[in-house]
């Protein structure tokens, strides 16, 4: 009887001691870590302040790639959420929303998942280096244990899970924001639009990469779609495009198009239909240079071939970024690194390939003097 009572007193004992203990733990759990990184401050927050591309740096798809994600609210800024659920036991059930957003300064999202405690949230915040060239991100987890003791308990494992969570969304965020086009597009407006297809007659073409060479080029080849438009009775209908094929070191590669009024003409007693090309399945692309097609046939990108040189088809319908450009063509590359750049971190998916590619509306006289011509370059995308 005595063993039993020493035994019930020790129980009591612990028992106080552990709540005694829980009391004095902390009733609030942070912790945080960091890393710098090295590109725009821009490109950091707006990777940040969507879900977009959650599933590519997240912890989540990191412990347990079979992780399925939902998407829902706006597509950045407060009120944007992502729901997750795993069969892992490290991640299970939960959800991110976007709570406060401060432009280039600072993400808060609130954090609903099995963790201990209440008002449980990330608070991410940037911080530029004062030279500029680097940025530091501080990635912070928070919770209120209030004085429920097992929650306070578990605050002691913080650097166990919250915080090994917190370093796997940190280098793969590092990682990922590494692989972008590494320009600030921070002062240049992108919009996202959409986009009708426009018939039109183009030209493939190349050129050293100097503005007198693409202009020679780009002469030569509006005077075979002039002399097309001519034979057919197609007039034209809009700005004349620039589509970019490949921007190689040297050598620029592209085609230059003309809107024209109509998506029907006769050529040689002959009537055709300009359509969406579909490219023949054994294309790869560089066929055309040596392949011969007859007029009325369809090339291997599958465009309707008039002449030897000149092609017709409907181009591109969807969703695009475009931008404005006011000055020297010689900054048109820049703006598309720069649309290239902001479809990364806005996670929408881009081809550059068939219509994918680039193309710039010149919207400004075609004599206009160099440094004021103008011009709206596109980006076709995808919705994420």
């Amino acid at each position: 009887m005595t063993r039993v009572l020493e035994f019930i007193v020790s129980l009591v004992i612990v028992f106080v001691l552990a709540v005694v203990v829980g009391v004095l733990l902390p009733a609030h759990g942070h912790v945080e870590r960091s890393v710098e990184v090295s590109s725009p401050l821009r490109q950091v927050f707006d990777s940040i302040n969507t879900f977009h591309r959650f599933p590519e740096w997240s912890a989540q798809h990191k412990i347990d790639p079979q992780t399925r994600m939902t998407l829902e609210g706006p597509p950045e800024g407060e009120g944007a959420k992502v729901t997750w659920s795993s069969a892992a036991p490290q991640i299970g059930n939960g959800a991110l929303t976007i709570a406060k957003s401060e432009q280039d300064s600072k993400v808060v999202m609130s954090l609903d998942n099995d963790w201990s405690g209440e008002n449980k949230g990330y608070t991410v915040t940037l911080t530029p280096a004062q030279n500029g060239k680097t940025v530091t991100i501080t990635w912070a987890y928070d919770a209120d244990y209030g004085w429920n003791l097992m929650w306070r308990y578990a605050g002691l494992y913080l650097h166990g899970d919250p915080a090994a969570q917190i370093q796997y969304n940190l280098s793969d965020l590092a990682a990922m924001l590494a692989s972008f086009p590494n320009v600030d597009y921070k002062d240049q407006k992108i919009d996202l639009v959409d986009v009708t297809a426009r018939p039109v007659l183009l030209v493939a073409t190349k050129a050293k990469r100097t503005l007198d060479d693409v202009a020679e080029a780009t002469d030569v080849a509006m005077k075979q779609i002039e002399a097309v438009m001519k034979k057919t009775g197609l007039n034209a209908a809009g700005p004349r495009m620039t589509i970019t094929t490949n921007w190689g070191e040297e050598d620029y590669a592209f085609s230059v198009a003309q809107p024209v009024d109509s998506t029907t003409f006769t050529l040689e007693k002959q009537q055709y239909t300009i359509e969406t090309p579909a490219p023949k399945a054994s294309s790869t692309g560089d066929e055309d240079e040596n392949a011969t097609f007859k007029p009325g046939e369809k090339d291997n990108e599958g465009m309707l071939v008039l002449d030897d040189k000149v092609r017709a088809a409907l181009w591109y319908q969807g969703k695009a970024l475009v931008s404005d450009l006011s000055g020297n063509p010689a900054q048109l590359p820049l703006v598309r690194l720069m649309e290239k750049a902001y479809a990364e971190t806005h996670g929408y998916p881009y081809a550059e390939m068939g219509l994918g590619r680039f193309w710039d509306d010149l919207t400004s006289a075609p004599d206009a003097a160099e440094d004021q011509q103008t011009f709206k370059v596109y980006l076709p995308v995808q919705s994420p």
